[in-house]
């Protein structure tokens, strides 16, 4: 019984260590319909350019009080909103507050609009 448990604990480490588990990149936000889109508020955290990916500290999905961190991922059609003006999502920063609306493309988050609730600069 004993070696059981350490093999488990040391299984458990190594997927956590390895990303494994826990990923954020792996977690799909809002409805994991792909006919119905969803909200997500939350805090930008990072944004990764390259894989067209914004890591969120979130705080609300579907306006359900929500603590987790997650992936949004957005693409040509992304439209980026602040005080009714068009922005781009290279313009956006660690620490903005948004609103993100968005649906379930392919096992993904994709935000069709992602709207700045509060500028951090």
């Amino acid at each position: 019984m004993r070696r059981a448990v350490i093999l488990a604990t040391v299984i458990l480490l190594t997927a956590c260590s390895s990303g494994g588990l826990g990923d954020i990149s792996d977690i799909i936000l809002g409805s994991p319909s792909t006919s119905q889109p969803s909200d997500v508020r939350g805090t930008i955290e990072y944004i990764d350019t390259g894989a067209r990916r914004i890591d969120l500290n979130v705080s609300y999905i579907n306006n359900l009080r929500d603590s987790q961190r997650g992936s949004i991922y957005y693409d040509d059609r992304t439209r980026v909103v602040y005080q009714n003006k068009e922005y781009r999502v290279t313009d956006l920063e660690r620490g903005d507050q948004v609103e993100v609306r968005g649906a379930n493309v392919s096992g993904r988050y994709v935000a069709e609009t992602i709207t700045v609730v509060r500028d951090v600069s």
